[in-house]
């Protein structure tokens, strides 16, 4: 049984089985690399989304579990879920057309 709201974390940079399992419950998708080995800081990215954060200067922050904002280094923000990506303005909100 996997406690989603449990705060798991590790001193390793490679994630545990229970903790890759956590986040995978939670996100539906596998998890790679990056940050802290915590589950409220993990996310699950493909190489080229793990390229951009890490060398292309975009950034995410978890704002619900499995829910993400991602920052361009231009400003412009996308929500990402399990539903997919979607642009954002900085309120939060589809940005007006």
């Amino acid at each position: 049984v996997i406690d989603l709201h449990q705060h798991l974390e590790t001193a390793r940079y490679t994630p545990t089985d229970r903790i890759r399992d956590h986040v995978i419950a939670r996100d539906r998708e596998h998890p790679t690399r990056g940050g802290p080995t915590a589950t409220d800081n993990l996310a699950p990215l493909c190489r080229r989304h793990h390229r951009l954060k890490t060398r292309g200067r975009w950034r995410y922050e978890m704002t619900d579990p499995g829910v993400f904002v991602w920052t361009s280094p231009l400003g412009h923000q996308f929500l990402r879920d399990h539903t997919g990506s979607r642009p954002i303005s900085p309120t939060g909100r589809p940005p007006d057309h």
